[in-house]
């Protein structure tokens, strides 16, 4: 069956070190679209944090963000389906977490909100490893108090991230909490964050909803990815391939395993399944 759709996850996926395309990748993603193959960009990061070398690419004209909270048409510069956290929710949300001293963002309509003067005591304060401040080159929406933004704005973010929590403990703990509040999906895009979005908020049900509306057979929707916010639409789509330095539950998601994406892993996998 020959593939029609690629939607792939960037960070651990496609791009190395949260930025890099190697040219191995960008030549097949490339040689896809001449074919006519529909590029479909799927990831945890917001709208408006995309890297500009992969929205540029040719056949990307539509975009998963916020681990699937909503799909943007980048043509027509418009959402085209969205799954969002209620305002209530949210609220119960940052109220717990006001309990720990934490990095928080609120993404909305493809931007990110975070509390003033966080992102400048991001590595002091916080403790961000060096590898991470890269997510902290957005162009923020600044409050000052996180709890009065969402009671005045009625705001209902596309997704609650966590970037970096300092120790295991700590992740595990806050996890738990927020998954015990209810209604919640919960994901990782590496080991040591934690991302929010309300139940039926994910990449496979994002996924679904795009190759519908396109009228893309599930079983020509091909997927890449490496990590737990990839596994859904892993198990949705047709042809699924995990990268080799995946973590496990992709892996067994995946009914294929490539070699490692600093490998080129999403490059071999493309000309396994989609450039034949």
């Amino acid at each position: 069956m020959a593939v029609s759709l690629i939607a792939f996850d960037l960070d651990g996926t496609t791009l190395t070190e949260h930025k890099y395309l190697s040219q191995g990748n960008r030549r097949a993603l490339e040689e896809a679209a001449r074919r006519g193959i529909i590029l479909v960009p799927a990831s945890g990061r917001m709208k408006d944090f995309l890297p500009e070398e992969i929205t540029s690419l040719p056949g990307v004209r539509y975009v998963i963000t916020a681990n699937g909270a909503g799909v943007y048409d980048l043509k027509e510069n418009k959402n085209i389906w969205q799954c969002l956290i209620p305002n209530e929710k949210a609220r119960e949300v940052q109220d717990l977490l006001a309990q720990y001293d934490l990095f928080v963002e609120y993404y909305d309509r493809g931007r990110s909100i975070t509390r003033k003067g966080d992102p400048e005591r991001a590595t002091d304060h916080y403790g961000f490893p060096k590898e991470k401040l890269h997510f902290l080159s957005k162009d923020y929406v600044l409050a000052e108090d996180m709890a009065a933004m969402l009671a005045e704005t009625k705001l209902q973010p596309e997704k609650i991230n966590l970037p970096y929590l300092s120790t295991p403990q700590l992740r595990q703990e806050v996890w738990q909490r927020i998954e015990a509040l209810g209604g919640l999906h919960l994901t990782s895009s590496i080991p040591d964050n934690i991302e929010v979005n309300v139940q039926g908020a994910d990449k496979g049900h994002a996924l679904e909803a795009l190759a519908q509306r396109l009228g893309v057979p599930q079983q020509e929707v091909m997927a890449l990815g490496d990590n737990g916010n990839d596994v859904t639409m892993l198990q949705y789509a047709g042809v699924s391939v995990a990268m080799g330095d995946g973590s496990p539950e992709a892996k067994a998601a995946a009914k294929y395993v490539t070699v490692p994406h600093t490998e080129d892993g999403l490059a071999r996998a493309l000309e396994r399944f989609a450039l034949i």
